[in-house]
């Protein structure tokens, strides 16, 4: 019978006659098939898919009511989210500061009370679950993530969506493991898979959505077994996003994409260049600000009083350069048009991703609810038509600027992101034309040339752990050294020795909401 002993630990009830259609455990993983992860992937995501809609519909009503209503500011509009608009000035620019400091506080206040995890940009939190605890995400944290999220975000504070999804849907993903009673690597893919399903949904990109399940977890490595259920739940997390705000590309469909031959390309790799580039300004600039923020976010009132002051300063940033508040998605396909981008200032332009890297460094760095993936994309976009805009008068740039821009976005989070493959997908999804994929490779190579081992997410593990079969002899030298008394399982390590002590005694696994 599935539940737990006296002991706490928890029982998989995947041998016996419970739960066979359940993955196995350790000791079963000649059964860990796709078939056995069917139902319990496509249920992940699903929900996940469905989390990630209540957080798009959520940060709409957001910003339709906080930023507009209250501040009387319309950002950038999206296809997605009805038609491509232009962002509106303000008739009250007093009002947008304060709103957006107003939400910021509403945001603090709410995480501070009910979990202090759900503070940041999720991702990395989703990530070192992952790897250390995936079990240990509380129930709670979905529903406050998402309501800290639609605040922060809704009032104008530079933040994704896709951060507050990959945490909520990985959240999921922790439930359903528990829930079912998985084993600990079980559990694990659970977790990816959610995160998977969640950010492939919120952007429209269930393959990107999938290949970035197989890719974040690692710097320089991958986990190709994940790969399949990941597809799985994206699909469902896709379908259920989809049933609610339709399956159209997040830009609609772009039908100039020519990246301009031969010459085109000289300026794509130009173009990855100065994206990986902007990218690590990004990493830089946001991890300044987090780590000046903890050391001193000691108590209740910091811990609300300096994401408030934060977001106060950002609300005057937005009134000076157009796009930076709010997700800034809008303001990336605005610069794949034309003659939006020709009617923009070079100075404005140029201004774009500066503005951006310094709004997200200050509504996130000092701890409000939102993600950087999605920013570190506006950064990107912003570097390539930059540079188209800069070339445009000499005739080596194609009509369009979209492929620029596509590319930019790739190339700028793909490899500090330490995800390319998975950005370059996501990112040509959004558009609807798999023709940049190739200009795309040359991007994000050309970027990670300069980003080397810069990481946005430092829960990343640098490789997976190898696997040693349970048969394996272990060498044993000969006249080896008996192992001392503290070596052993379960006994406390004395402070001179270093490395991880490991115990056998059972470790209750936590409750939902608790």
């Amino acid at each position: 019978m599935d539940g737990q002993d006296h002991s706490g630990q928890l029982h998989t009830g995947a041998d016996g006659g419970g739960r066979r259609w359940l993955p196995q455990g350790e000791a079963g993983g000649a059964e860990d098939t796709l078939p056995r992860w069917l139902v319990l992937a496509l249920c992940i995501g699903a929900v996940a898919g469905l989390g990630a809609a209540a957080l798009y519909g959520l940060v709409h009503l957001g910003t339709v009511w906080l930023l507009g209503g209250l501040g009387g500011y319309h950002p950038y509009g999206t296809t997605a989210a009805g038609a491509l608009e232009l962002a509106h000035p303000s008739h009250r620019p007093w009002a947008v500061p304060l709103v957006a400091a107003g939400g910021a506080l509403a945001a603090a206040a709410l995480v501070v009370r009910f979990a202090p995890e759900a503070s940041g940009h999720g991702t990395d939190a989703a990530i070192d679950a992952a790897h250390h605890r995936p079990f240990g995400m509380r129930a709670r944290v979905p529903f406050v993530k998402l309501v800290a999220s639609a605040l922060t975000i809704g009032s104008g504070g530079s933040g994704g969506t896709e951060g507050p999804a990959a945490q909520i849907s990985a959240a999921f993903g922790s439930i359903a493991a528990r829930r079912a009673g998985l084993s600990k690597d079980h559990a694990r893919t659970a977790l990816v898979i959610g995160l998977a399903a969640g950010v492939g949904a919120v952007f429209r990109a269930p393959l990107g959505g999938a290949l970035l399940g197989a890719e974040l977890l690692y710097r320089r490595d991958a986990d190709p077994a994940v790969l399949p259920k990941a597809l799985l739940a994206s699909a469902a997390g896709y379908v259920s996003f989809g049933a609610i705000f339709g399956f159209n590309p997040v830009f609609g469909g772009h039908t100039d994409t020519s990246f301009g031959g031969f010459s085109g390309l000289l300026l794509i790799a130009l173009v990855g260049l100065a994206a990986g580039l902007a990218g690590r300004l990004f990493t830089f600039c946001f991890y300044w600000v987090h780590d000046h923020v903890e050391p001193v976010a000691d108590s209740t009132v910091r811990r609300l009083l300096i994401p408030a002051t934060a977001a106060l300063a950002v609300g005057g940033l937005g009134l000076l350069v157009p796009g930076v508040l709010g997700t800034g998605y809008g303001l990336m396909q605005a610069l794949m048009d034309r003659q939006i981008l020709l009617g923009l200032s070079i100075w404005v332009v140029l201004a774009v991703p500066f503005a951006k890297i310094v709004a997200t460094a200050l509504s996130i760095g000092s701890g409000g609810s939102g993600g950087i993936f999605g920013p570190c994309l506006v950064v990107g976009a912003g570097t390539g038509a930059l540079i188209w805009r800069l070339f445009e008068p000499t005739g080596a740039v194609p009509h369009s600027p979209a492929a620029f821009v596509v590319v930019g976005m790739a190339a700028c989070l793909g490899p500090v992101a330490h995800a390319p493959l998975a950005v370059l997908v996501m990112a040509v999804e959004t558009v609807g034309s798999a023709e940049l994929l190739g200009p795309g490779i040359i991007g994000v190579l050309m970027a990670g040339l300069v980003v080397g081992r810069t990481t946005l997410y430092r829960s990343q593990l640098d490789r997976r752990e190898p696997v040693v079969p349970a048969d394996t002899p272990v060498p044993v030298r000969a006249n080896a050294p008996a192992p001392e008394l503290s070596d052993a399982p379960g006994l406390p390590r004395p402070p001179h020795q270093s490395g991880p002590v490991i115990s056998d005694t059972p470790v209750a696994q936590p409750q939902d909401g608790r």
